[in-house]
């Protein structure tokens, strides 16, 4: 590193009571922890176990500074070397130099292209601000941006989303649920793996799965996650494509008719039971009203009025899927006292313009009934909250408090699936 002389041999400085920095010409050292970039299984074909598979999780995204109170001591490299051991109390600053990254610790100032972080303890867990994280974090500079990537293996991985994602109940009430769906988020992070992207594989939010890392944690579905492990969901010979959703009310979904996508022959409309295992979800049904303003408000600011003077005439659903739900919504309205407007809208868009009547989240789902009252307010009365393709989760804990099988579960939901070990094809 730039600000510090050249010596022949190993020298320990202290900053201050918290922070040694270390410069590192020991080749003893740097081998016994190395901190090059880990070569990702999918390269080696060799590996012989899934355990060995590593997932890349954006963690955080900063426009161009950051800072990250230490909690537990860690270990900071840049691309070839350890060059601190950082200890609790300190705060790394980071922020943008060019095309590198600049660290502020302890007075002293860094310049990398990158920098790794990893867990100086026994348990090797990263504790960073109130956040805990398996395996390494890695920060760099990505279109003018800071970024920060958690790399960890891939069973770490769906320990820090299970919970995340799936309610885990009471007692033993949820386990096939949870052992079926740690196999759902194992296939749908080995796809996004598999797909080599060059900085990140997953999202840690609902663009991809919500990860929490080690907090999210618990014994009760850290043992579901060994059970299964290296365990994903193939189609003739494929992993496949994995969706899921929260409470489909009643029938899933074709995912052509959400994700405009081609047909896939176990990503197909099912009914969820004679009475719908997921009648126990607390979104099974659930009503919106809307004010006649409001309601043209969401249309005008989503660009199909030019106008908010408008008056609402009439809503009707001109078709549905045979699940039940919405495929064509049309509206009939006067605008500027005179002119009519007929809008039409589709499918799973309907959920972002609608939106829900507080206009915190997306509309829940789109199998609704939908009707003006006395007062021109809308009303709608609906089931079920997600796309409604692939694996309902309130279905199959419904299915789970039933004593029905894990395997049975993901058979229900992606029919003609089969289980395999990551091991014997990829």
């Amino acid at each position: 590193m730039k600000f510090y002389p050249s010596f022949s041999s190993l020298l320990y400085l202290t900053f201050n009571k918290n922070f040694h920095f270390k410069l590192i010409f020991c080749f003893t050292l740097i081998f016994l922890i190395s901190c090059s970039s880990v070569k990702r299984v999918y390269d080696d074909r060799t590996s012989d176990s899934y355990d060995s598979f590593l997932v890349r999780v954006l963690v955080n995204e900063k426009p161009d500074n950051l800072s990250l109170l230490v909690k537990d001591k860690i270990y900071l490299s840049n691309e070839s070397e350890i060059i601190a051991e950082v200890k609790n109390g300190n705060i790394l600053n980071f922020s943008l130099d060019d095309e590198n990254i600049k660290l502020k610790i302890a007075g002293k100032t860094l310049t990398s292209n990158v920098f790794w972080i990893e867990s100086g303890t026994d348990n090797k867990i990263i504790v960073i601000d109130e956040k805990k994280y398996r395996g390494k974090l890695r920060v760099f500079n990505l279109n003018n941006e800071i970024k920060i990537v958690n790399e960890l293996k891939l069973e770490d991985y769906v320990k820090g989303v299970i919970t995340r994602e799936m309610p885990v109940g009471k007692g033993n009430d949820n386990y096939n649920a949870l052992k079926a769906f740690s196999i759902c988020i194992r296939t749908y992070a080995f796809n996004r793996i598999a797909q080599k992207r060059d900085s990140f594989d997953l999202y840690p939010d609902t663009r991809d799965q919500v990860y929490g890392g080690v907090v999210s944690e618990t014994d009760f579905t850290n043992q579901i996650v060994d059970e299964t492990a290296g365990q994903i969901l193939s189609f003739d010979g494929k992993p496949a494509q994995v969706f899921y959703h929260s409470t489909c009310g009643g029938f899933t979904e074709d995912v052509q008719n959400v994700f405009n996508s081609v047909k896939v022959p176990y990503l197909i409309s099912i009914k969820d039971g004679t009475e719908p295992f997921c009648i126990i979800s607390p979104r099974y049904e659930w009503t919106e009203k809307y004010s006649e303003s409001l309601f043209v408000n969401r249309l005008f600011n989503a660009g199909f009025l030019n106008s908010s003077d408008c008056s609402t005439q009439d809503i009707s659903v001109e078709s549905r899927f045979e699940s039940g739900r919405v495929n064509e919504l049309r509206i009939n309205l006067i605008c500027n006292g005179s002119q009519l407007k007929n809008i039409s809208l589709f499918s799973n868009n309907i959920r972002n313009i609608i939106r829900t009547s507080d206009g915190s989240s997306i509309l829940r789902s789109t199998m609704f009934n939908i009707s003006l009252d006395s007062n021109k307010n809308v009303l709608i009365n609906g089931k079920g909250f997600g796309h409604g393709v692939g694996m309902c989760q309130w279905g199959a804990i419904g299915q789970s408090k039933q004593g029905i099988s894990f395997k049975d579960i993901l058979n229900h939901y992606y029919p003609g699936t089969k289980i395999i070990l990551i091991d014997d094809k990829f």
